[in-house]
């Protein structure tokens, strides 16, 4: 495994994922973050997939836009269910909706 981290976002919330990239990477964890990571030529979807299971942890930027985003959902119930371990990064006060897992949406709720 050449990274630690898969980080998760809405496209509108780049800047916020490339800057939690940073420092994240600064502080020795490695990261895996579309579209930097993918190499060209290799199908989006399939990249993405892979690697989220040769993850160890998923870093969930978590914003209004993230919270409608049904490829950040996707991600992050593959996640889920690869047993991933999830850590969410609330960058705005928003509730999740109900199409989140309800564990998921009980913890992101309880942030401050």
């Amino acid at each position: 495994m050449d990274f630690d981290a898969f980080i998760s976002y809405a496209t509108a919330d780049k800047t916020v994922a490339d800057a939690a990239c940073a420092v994240l990477e600064a502080a020795g964890i490695r990261c895996w973050v579309a579209p930097r990571d993918i190499s060209p030529g290799r199908e989006y979807a399939a990249a993405i997939i892979d690697a989220i299971d040769r993850c160890r942890v998923m870093v969930l930027i978590f914003s209004s836009r993230a919270n409608d985003s049904s490829q950040v959902r996707r991600e992050i119930e593959r996640g889920a269910s690869k047993g991933v371990a999830i850590m969410p990064v609330r960058i705005e006060k928003v509730m999740p909706t109900n199409l989140w897992n309800i564990s998921l949406a009980i913890y992101i709720g309880s942030m401050p």
